[in-house]
């Protein structure tokens, strides 16, 4: 499939921002962030006759809603100021590309189409004024149907902001703003940044090219794993899908290397609702921890259950451990420590790190512009070793994707409990530039 641009702009805020809100501060979680783009992509299928007037009318309406939206959500139209780490909320705007896809929908949604295009949905370079810190690109296919790319700026917020933010812009799209609330841009006053905090990411590994598959386990499959942990009758749904997948990652790094090396597992996690803190669900930015547990794994024991046992009482430990920060320095200090620590690991040579990031629980699949909930969900694709989960859109399941190196790809697809409880649907290349 070719994917060509039609047009790209940058939609500004309908209302001018107000002086006093032209500077925000970053806050010390937010310093700490990559400074690259994450997102995520929703398709919509084609109701019915879709005529050329129909699409430019739905643009209309996406280009319009923006605008109306980012009154709301300001800071996504400003600039990032590295030396003084704000956010100039001076209006500029996002980024919005409208692209033409030479094919259908459908091919994709099967998983029946050219490995990279998936990358391709989103990857048209920034090129308008000063590094927007939001890409939106609505790639329109010849039945109708669109896929919706949203990438922004991992400085500016984290999933659940931008959750809240594309939730918001989909119901002004339908309904107006009467319903949006202001979000919280306040975090700043709890985790002030102090300047002296050098945030050094390793970097990407050239030249490897990971293919991003999505693996379904259905409801009944994930009921099935359950049972399989019933001495943890708490066990969640996420918790054990990211025990099955270290299982198999051991397997396959073992069959590598000849022997059982350390497990280190980093998992995301979303911090609103697990602190004593005055912070609302709806705080914009960047609150969120990484959960670092290194496993030394017993050679006589890789049942699930041993990996539903680790997985589970780390972040056990973890919770706990927030719940009982009462104060903004505890919190910003725990934080701080386990970015640095997955950082480290992530250089490691000797341990077998796996990186997970659960997008489970936000309701991605209600965003409805006006023309229906969407038939799938993804993450963008990076060119890093890293499982993302997401609801499915089916009741009860979740979709793992994953992005892996061309040589791990067949002996994953071919592990014994990927093939009984998952089903494959696609695989798509992620490239980097590096």
């Amino acid at each position: 499939m070719k994917i060509e641009a039609q047009s790209k702009k940058l939609i500004k805020p309908s209302t001018p921002t107000l002086s006093h809100h032209r500077k925000l501060n970053l806050s010390c979680i937010d310093e700490l962030q990559h400074p690259g783009y994450a997102g995520f992509l929703f398709y919509y299928q084609a109701d019915g006759e879709n005529h050329e007037d129909d699409i430019l009318q739905r643009l209309r309406l996406l280009e319009e809603s923006l605008s109306e939206t980012l009154v709301i959500f300001y800071p996504l139209a400003g600039r990032y100021v590295e030396e003084g780490l704000f956010i100039d909320c001076n209006d500029q705007g996002v980024e919005f590309v409208h692209a033409r896809v030479n094919g259908q929908l459908d091919d994709l949604l099967r998983g029946d189409v050219d490995a990279d295009l998936l990358g391709r949905l989103s990857e048209f370079p920034l090129g308008l004024a000063g590094n927007p810190l939001v890409v939106i690109q609505v790639n329109v296919f010849e039945c109708g149907g669109l896929v919706i790319s949203l990438r922004s700026c991992h400085k500016l917020g984290d999933m659940s902001t931008m959750a809240t933010f594309i939730n918001s812009w989909a119901t002004v799209c339908r309904t107006g703003t009467n319903e949006l609330t202001s979000p919280y841009f306040e975090l700043s006053s709890l985790f002030p940044v102090k300047g002296s905090e050098v945030t050094r990411w390793p970097p990407l590994r050239g030249g490897v090219k990971f293919a991003m598959n999505r693996f379904v386990f259905s409801s009944m499959a994930l009921s099935r794993l359950k049972l399989a942990a019933a001495k943890h009758a708490q066990v969640s749904r996420v918790e054990v899908v990211c025990a099955l997948l270290c299982k198999v990652f051991v397997a396959m790094d073992r069959a590598k290397h000849g022997r059982l090396r350390p497990l280190v597992v980093c998992q995301s996690m979303n911090l609103r609702g697990k602190v004593n803190l005055p912070i609302p669900t709806n705080a914009f930015g960047n609150f969120y921890t990484m959960v670092v547990g290194r496993h030394t794994m017993d050679q006589d024991d890789l049942s699930l259950e041993a990996f539903v046992k680790a997985i589970h009482d780390t972040l056990a430990i973890t919770k706990a451990r927030y719940a009982a920060v009462a104060d903004g320095k505890s919190c910003m200090n725990m934080v701080r420590d386990s970015t640095r620590e997955s950082k480290e690991w992530a250089q490691s040579e000797e341990e077998n790190v796996v990186t997970f990031s659960s997008w489970c629980g936000f309701p991605f699949y209600d965003i409805d512009f006006g023309w229906g909930k969407p038939d799938l969900v993804s993450n963008t694709c990076m060119p890093v070793r890293m499982v993302f989960l997401i609801d499915s859109k089916s009741e009860g399941g979740i979709d793992a994707w994953i992005n892996l190196s061309q040589e791990e790809k067949p002996l994953f697809e071919q592990d014994l409990d990927i093939v009984t409880l998952t089903n494959l649907h696609g695989s798509y290349v992620c490239r980097s530039k590096h």
